[in-house]
């Protein structure tokens, strides 16, 4: 018969194990729930239960990516616009304190429709949407 410390031994070790096989368990539904969350998203896996469970996560997309678009947005002022002869310029400058030339500001001449899963205004020449991936 195996003495005390040599049962708490086996005990720890068998613990070990649980834990070390549950970290991996945990570790391949997490790959599992990407990979089905992919095929999604990319319109190859139809089923109204999995789909039920995405659009909760389609909405954290939605905000990540918009607020990713507000970031860009206020990164792009920090930054200022450049002038031709590279001077920094702010949205109130009318013309370059650094070579003279009258400002023009540039316009965003781009199209933009709505996704049809995730709502987000989106370039009207985009394939997939850059929030939720579904193909356009």
């Amino acid at each position: 018969m195996a003495n005390r410390q040599e049962i708490v031994r086996e005990i720890d070790k068998l613990n070990k194990s649980v834990e070390d096989a549950s970290l991996r368990k945990e570790e391949a539904l997490l790959e599992l729930g990407i990979f089905i969350y992919k095929k999604v998203r990319e319109g190859l896996l139809d089923n109204e239960e999995i789909n039920e469970k995405c659009e909760s996560i389609i909405g954290f997309d939605h905000v990540i990516y918009d607020s990713k678009v507000k970031i860009d947005k206020f990164n792009k002022q920090l930054q200022g616009i450049k002038c031709s002869c590279g001077a920094i310029l702010t949205p109130e400058d009318r013309f370059c304190g650094k070579c003279g030339q009258k400002v023009e500001m540039p316009v965003d001449n781009t199209e933009y429709i709505e996704c049809k899963r995730c709502l987000s205004n989106i370039d009207k020449t985009s394939t997939y949407c850059p929030c939720c991936g579904i193909k356009l």
